[in-house]
């Protein structure tokens, strides 16, 4: 993959998913046993977003026979977020921890300060628990803080979803940072995995191995609507449009103006509302507390603080539309093959399958993409859509992988080779 003439990543083209043999990863020969330095490895978990996507891999490597931690920090510990961390896993294999670094509000310096205690919460953690190998997956600044916290330890680090773009936001800095201080390298498309190459990590280091967030979906079942949206004082007769927007974080627009574009488009439709309260960042509350005001005159408008991924999955199973900018739309959305108004550039870089309506936060415009989405035409068009994001095996490649990996001491000695600068 090269750079264009203005020096910019290209968009990955939507393709159905392969893990064809690339240059710029291995192909693995897994061994029947796992390494004895891997006899203890942690998760990193430090919101909703990546606990769920967590759940299979936690399995699988128990059902390794490893002992599995699942380190708990961020908005997990927080009533406000829904003290999520008793969902975390309902696994008795599974040790959850919590790491209390999580400071309130949703300034910069907050967001920050927070970032800045995670370091010391998980370097406490990983004293105490002393893992082989520790997991960080995707680009938020707590799992920056806990790689940066395992790397001064020596604890080999694994990283998901390296090489992958988000653009709208900060994350995408965080998300490389991450890939430079890691040792291993799981990301979703081989296409992440010539990007990671074109960092100067090394091929045997990086392994394709598809979205982990899909391999629990081969097991789901829904909730019916009809049992689900009265839980949220909802009529399941009407249909019902899923709506979770987060700050872009690299923007100057004010986030309760973006909600005022989306609410205006949302308004004169005949459909039940409900809305997910957005992630811990910059410009989060005013956000939250938008939608909360519209609530309160809006009798078919329901906010949460936070769902289930059984909850969030039946709602997408069952729902008309989902709009906003979650990363749930642009991955698990096509499995579900629903309808997706993605809005603003939060997501922009990130393959997305013909589901995905991209639009700016602009009412006429989200207006006119959810006219398109809700026709039946556009609908039935989505019936054979195919994921480009995985087959649902990724838990199983990534325990396989680690059955070839050499000890830390070759794992820790990172090198630059030049043929791929």
């Amino acid at each position: 993959m090269t750079r264009t003439a203005a020096g910019e990543w290209p968009v990955m083209p939507y393709a159905p998913f392969s893990l064809d043999a690339s240059p710029a990863c291995r192909v693995h020969e897994p061994s029947p046993d796992l390494p004895a330095w891997l006899r203890r490895v942690a998760c990193i978990s430090t919101s909703r977003a990546d606990s769920g996507i967590y759940g299979p891999l936690l399995a699988a490597l128990a059902d390794a026979g490893l002992d599995v931690l699942c380190l708990a920090g961020g908005t997990h510990l927080s009533a406000a977020y829904g003290a999520t961390i008793h969902g975390i896993s309902a696994d008795p294999r599974v040790r959850v921890v919590p790491v209390d670094h999580l400071v309130s509000g949703d300034e910069p310096r907050q967001i920050a300060d927070t970032a800045g205690r995670a370091v010391i919460a998980f370097s406490s953690a990983l004293a105490a628990t002393q893992p082989g190998l520790v997991f960080v997956l995707g680009d938020r600044t707590e799992m920056l803080a806990a790689a940066l916290a395992a790397l001064i330890h020596k604890t080999p680090i694994a990283h998901l979803h390296g090489g992958d773009a988000t653009e709208g936001a900060y994350d995408e800095q965080c998300r490389h940072a991450i890939t430079k201080l890691a040792h291993v390298h799981f990301p979703a498309l081989p296409g992440h995995a010539e990007r990671i190459a074109c960092m100067g990590e090394e091929p045997w280091r990086t392994h394709a191995v598809g979205a982990l967030a899909l391999d629990a979906l081969s097991a789901f079942i829904a909730e019916p609507p009809g049992e689900l949206l009265p839980r949220f004082g909802l009529d399941p007769a009407r249909p019902t449009a899923v709506v979770v927007y987060h700050p872009e974080t690299l923007t100057d627009t004010h986030p309760a103006a973006q909600v005022g574009e989306i609410a205006a488009a949302l308004a004169p439709l005949d459909l039940n509302l409900l809305v997910v309260d957005p992630n811990a960042d910059a410009g989060r509350e005013a956000i939250a507390a938008a939608w909360r005001a519209l609530a309160a005159s809006r009798p078919r408008l329901a906010v949460v603080s936070s769902l289930s991924q059984r909850d969030f999955w039946s709602l997408l199973a069952s729902a008309a539309v989902l709009v906003g900018n979650s990363s749930a739309g642009i991955i698990e959305s096509a499995s579900f093959r629903i309808p997706v108004i993605n809005i603003g550039d939060r997501q922009a870089g990130r393959v997305r399958a013909a589901n995905v309506l991209d639009v700016p936060a602009d009412r006429s415009r989200i207006a006119s993409a959810l006219k398109t989405a809700l026709e039946p035409a556009f609908r039935d068009g989505l019936s054979s859509l195919v994921n480009p994001w995985g087959d649902g095996g990724a838990a199983r490649r990534i325990v396989d992988a680690l059955r070839g990996l050499p000890g830390p001491a070759v794992l820790l000695r990172k090198k630059w080779p030049l043929s791929h600068v």
